[in-house]
């Protein structure tokens, strides 16, 4: 019988070890720098319960992880601290129940949690367990053959003070659950870690995009931003950006209601796409209005330092 712990320093080689079976060798997942990030610096990190592991008892083996990914967020008006669960992995001879066990860890101790990118068969749990399914627009667009186009907005690898105060007041505006951020966070989440670029028009028009490796290809995604002026050109200017980068493909999910009505008039939205979730504990479905920052890191697969 497996049991389900939170990670310790005394699990890292084991931890990496499984890691890099599921994963692959050179996965993001397996490194310090990965884990220092998101639970060392994190100004939000829950350093008693970092993340979840499944354990093989008999061999004190790693054969199952869940990582979570804490952050505040502005829910029905009160300010809370929110898990965005992610990355989960179970070794192929251990799934029988593991999975669910590790949702429910993850779950048991919080009273709000992202659950983001879910496929069947374990949509079904997040069903069962009456978590709030959320409206999400997933698209895709492919850019090969590679080239080489100029932008219109201001690309921006490192914002400064006066644009990241912009920003962080614009997507604090919106209305419905969101995260809530400020500039210690901003900066956690998009400068100290993955690596992203900004496309900035003005305070109400920018976009944020992670860079990174996926199955052998550079692949772009928009993960934030906001969009005012229905004519701007950062949609194209994002397919530039990313294939400037050498990226094959931008991808991108939102169940932001600014960011959705802009896309819509760009691009034919995803049919076939993962399922969102939003666990609230009192099943109260509530309007949620966020972007794919606020637990995205399939493709972000390099760190910036």
């Amino acid at each position: 019988m497996v049991k389900i712990i939170p990670y310790s320093g005394t699990y890292l080689k084991s931890y990496q070890d499984f890691a890099r079976r599921g994963w692959g060798k050179n996965c993001y997942q397996q490194t310090e720098k990965y884990l220092n990030w998101l639970y060392q610096e994190n100004p939000y990190a829950d350093k008693e319960k970092p993340f979840w592991l499944v354990i093989e008892p008999q061999n004190n083996m790693v054969v199952g992880v869940m990582h979570k990914m804490c952050l505040p967020w502005l829910i029905a008006g009160q300010k809370i601290i929110a898990s965005s669960i992610h990355n989960l992995l179970v070794a192929k001879d251990y799934r029988q129940g593991s999975g669910l066990m590790l949702i429910a860890a993850a779950l048991k101790d919080t009273a709000h949690a992202f659950c983001p990118g879910v496929w069947p068969p374990l949509s079904d749990a997040y069903k069962m367990l009456r978590c709030q399914e959320i409206d999400a627009l997933w698209f895709r667009k492919i850019i090969w053959p590679l080239g080489r186009k100029t932008t219109t907005a201001r690309k921006l690898d490192r914002p400064d003070s006066a644009q990241i105060a912009a920003m962080v007041k614009t997507l604090n505006a919106k209305s419905g659950g969101h995260v809530l951020w400020d500039a210690e966070i901003f900066n956690w989440r998009f400068l100290q870690g993955p690596k992203h670029i900004f496309l900035w028009e003005d305070a109400a028009n920018f976009l944020i995009l992670s860079i990174g490796q996926r199955k052998g290809l550079t692949v772009a995604r928009i993960i934030d931003g906001h969009i005012e002026n229905e004519n701007s050109t950062l949609w194209p200017d994002a397919l530039n950006a990313a294939r400037s980068l050498r990226a094959a493909v931008l991808l991108g999910y939102t169940a932001d209601k600014n960011l959705q009505k802009y896309f819509l008039t760009k691009i034919k939205p995803s049919v076939k796409h993962p399922l969102v979730f939003f666990y609230h504990k009192d099943k109260k479905a509530r309007e949620m209005n966020f972007n794919a920052a606020a637990g995205d890191f399939g493709l972000e697969s390099f760190l910036n330092n």
